[in-house]
């Protein structure tokens, strides 16, 4: 693109009333207790009947209840993001900041007061990414959160609240590494390998299905 051109246009203030809201209601849902409750309990009514095997089988009750969350809030973010969008963002960048680094390197004084210039555009450009990378947390967290809290409540009913894991025999769900419950650990190491697997099968099939273009890993 053109400096001379680009820095003509007048830049459009930064879109972060989306962003905003979302913070917002994030902040909204963790500071109300009885909200995260419910909405936990709202989740044990679809997934304990399926998944909880009567508190005998925790690790596979985890599994499932992550292998459900990532599905649902990988998919949401996939077809949400417009991922061409962000790439196309993220090369203009790229762009500017490698020639800015040269034109300090260089000591082209008139060249670093044409890319000064296009700052206003550059900061528009990170917002309008931010915004698009943003734009699924309000759907993924009325996903997330229930289940989270579901399970909170899952490993409060168990009798014993340990598991056998291959670095230690009785691994206690309710102790705490540094603020994070142990549950939650187990809970991320058997989901997070399916969420990666999950979302480069989808750029995968949106690539092979002639969209012509494959999102960033």
């Amino acid at each position: 693109m053109s400096e001379e051109q680009d820095s003509e246009k007048p830049g459009k203030p930064p879109a972060m009333g989306g962003m905003l809201l979302t913070m917002l209601f994030m902040m909204y849902i963790i500071m109300n207790e009885d909200l995260r409750d419910g909405m936990g309990a709202f989740a044990g009514s679809i997934l304990e009947p399926r998944i909880a095997f009567d508190h005998r089988y925790p690790a596979v009750t985890f599994l499932l209840a992550g292998v459900t969350m990532i599905s649902l809030t990988t998919i949401i973010r996939h077809v949400l993001i417009d991922w061409e969008t962000m790439a196309e963002t993220q090369n203009k960048m790229n762009a500017y900041n490698k020639e800015m680094s040269e034109a300090r390197k260089s000591g082209n004084e008139a060249r670093m007061k044409k890319l000064m210039a296009m700052q206003p555009q550059i900061m528009v450009l990170q917002s309008e990414m931010m915004s698009n990378q943003m734009r699924p947390m309000m759907f993924t967290m009325v996903i997330a959160i229930p289940i989270i809290m579901w399970l909170r409540i899952f490993v409060e009913g168990m009798d014993h609240a340990v598991l056998s894991l291959p670095w230690e025999g009785n691994y206690d769900l309710n102790d705490n590494l540094w603020f994070l419950p142990h549950w939650i650990l187990v809970y991320s190491a058997l989901s997070l390998p399916f969420g990666q697997i999950l979302m480069r099968g989808l750029k995968l099939m949106s690539h092979s299905g002639g969209m012509g273009y494959m999102p960033p890993v």
